[in-house]
């Protein structure tokens, strides 16, 4: 059996009085456990808990730690620690503070007994806790976007950005550095977990760096394909659980469980279960943000489903591409006068009989029938996944500068309707003695090659994401038009 509590936002007043005692606000305790035993508010060891019936655990919605998938509870931490409740005969109770800064006072108010939550030992919350024996091991690192990369040494930190959680072991190493004389700039999230975490508002352009474990970062790359892992900021770290100082029984008790199952089958299949399958951390990625959003992808995801509705695509597919083009940013506008959700044309919203850019529904729908007439162009390639590619490729580079590839493609002894083949030349056409020889030029084919990858890629996480919609359409749009001039493709 397992119970689920969601606490409310706010603290009773006693949490404010723990941290005080404690010396989180600076009045630090010379003893930390003692001192920390001392103010504890609830006395409950392992006999209280066994005679419940239920160990309560606090932790929070993270796809490596605890999160809900399709009916199921899961979780690197929340299978762990099953394992050791079954063993003790417990019900196991969830607990889901409402920030990270609340795990510990939660901890001494007895809204649980013990944090189970990807907790990284440090020197500060050995002063206010007492930790369980590790059972991983990491390593801050810097994370930032191909669009603004990290830094690749510590001295490239100076005067640099880094947004992370309040509270967090990453805000602790950071202020550590800038008091060691390392000029970076900290900003941190104050908000609930239930919000974003930084690295979701880095992958999107809202921020510029942050910090998190390796072992994430190189995960969050499966969800976030345009971030970039930079220098390490910290020695490795050990990763535990924690419980109250005045709970040595409990202490113990999860001691002997760790050091006995460190390293098992079971653990190495669990710790190869979320830290080391990409895929499978893609999917529960995409869970953890279905949940958060009700099931949502944006909040345009009607006028998605409108716009399948008359193009006969699927709708997470225009949702993949806007999210790319926009980051779902209705107003914004780029450098060649793209506008939109779907970064539109002035002259291909006239094209697909659009008249207002600047109107979401529309800018959505124009997108989806160029998309469309695009699509249609192509029926003679190989297979369907060949087909999207190459409307994709033509949607960011244009029809004209696609042609070209297409024939370098078959002047090399390669397959001009093969996705494959094409794609593997695109980056000459950024060398000028190969690009000379063809009519559009120069045009940066990594670019568009690693555009037509993401957009599947995230059309992919938000298939994982969301329900299929069956469009109710009888006939897709359908636009006569020829393409001797280039509506959509602008210089890249």
């Amino acid at each position: 059996m397992i119970r689920i509590v969601h606490t409310d936002k706010y603290r009773v007043i006693n949490s404010v009085i723990i941290l005080i005692l404690l010396g989180v606000f600076g009045i630090g305790c010379a003893d930390s456990h003692n001192a920390a035993q001392q103010t504890a508010l609830v006395s409950r060891d392992l006999e209280e808990i066994q005679y419940t019936d239920t160990l309560r655990v606090i932790t929070r919605n993270h796809p490596l730690t605890y999160y809900l998938y399709r009916g199921t509870r899961r979780g690197f931490d929340y299978e762990l620690i099953q394992k050791f409740a079954e063993e003790q005969n417990l019900f196991l109770e969830i607990v889901i503070p409402p920030s990270f800064n609340d795990m510990i006072p939660y901890l001494y108010e007895g809204r649980g007994d013990v944090i189970a939550s990807n907790l990284a030992i440090t020197p500060e919350r050995e002063q206010q806790i007492l930790f369980t024996h590790p059972y991983l091991e990491v390593r801050q690192v810097t994370v930032g976007t191909v669009e603004n990369p990290p830094p690749q040494s510590i001295g490239d930190l100076e005067d640099r950005w880094v947004f992370v959680r309040n509270g967090t072991s990453y805000e602790e190493r950071l202020r550590e550095m800038q008091a060691n004389g390392i000029d970076l700039r900290i900003e941190t999230l104050e908000g609930p977990l239930s919000e974003m975490d930084p690295i979701e508002l880095v992958a999107n352009g809202e921020r510029d760096l942050t910090v998190v474990d390796n072992t994430i970062a190189m995960l969050e790359q499966q969800f976030f394909p345009n971030l970039e892992i930079g220098v390490p900021v910290s020695d490795p770290q050990q990763l535990a659980w924690a419980v109250r100082p005045n709970s040595p029984e409990l202490a113990e008790a999860l001691n002997e469980f760790i050091d006995r199952y460190y390293r098992s089958a079971f653990f190495n299949i669990l710790k190869a279960r979320y830290f080391e399958r990409p895929d499978r951390f893609r999917v529960h990625r995409s869970a953890q943000y279905a949940l958060r959003t009700e099931g949502r992808i944006s909040r345009y995801d009607d006028y998605f489903q409108a716009a399948a509705n008359e193009t006969g695509f699927d709708w997470r597919l225009l949702a993949a591409v806007s999210y790319h083009e926009s980051r779902f940013s209705p107003q914004l506008r780029s450098w060649a006068g793209a506008y939109g959700l779907m970064q539109l044309m002035p002259k291909t919203a006239e094209l697909v009989g659009i008249d207002n850019r600047r109107d979401p529904e529309q800018n959505i729908l124009g997108g989806g029938r160029y998309l469309r007439i695009l699509y249609n162009q192509y029926s003679y390639v190989d297979t369907e996944e060949d087909r999207l590619a190459f409307m994709l490729a033509a949607y960011n580079a244009g029809r004209g500068h696609l042609a070209d590839a297409m024939q370098l493609a078959e002047d090399r002894g390669l397959n001009p309707h093969s996705w494959d083949d094409v794609a593997e030349i695109l980056p000459l056409f950024e060398d000028p003695d190969v690009n000379q020889h063809y009519e559009r030029g120069y045009f940066r084919g990594r670019s568009v090659r690693n555009y037509v990858y993401t957009v599947l890629h995230r059309y992919d996480i938000f298939r994982d994401m969301v329900d299929e919609f069956t469009p109710d359409f009888e006939e897709p749009f359908v636009n006569t038009m020829n393409f001797d001039n280039e509506y959509q493709g602008f210089p890249l």
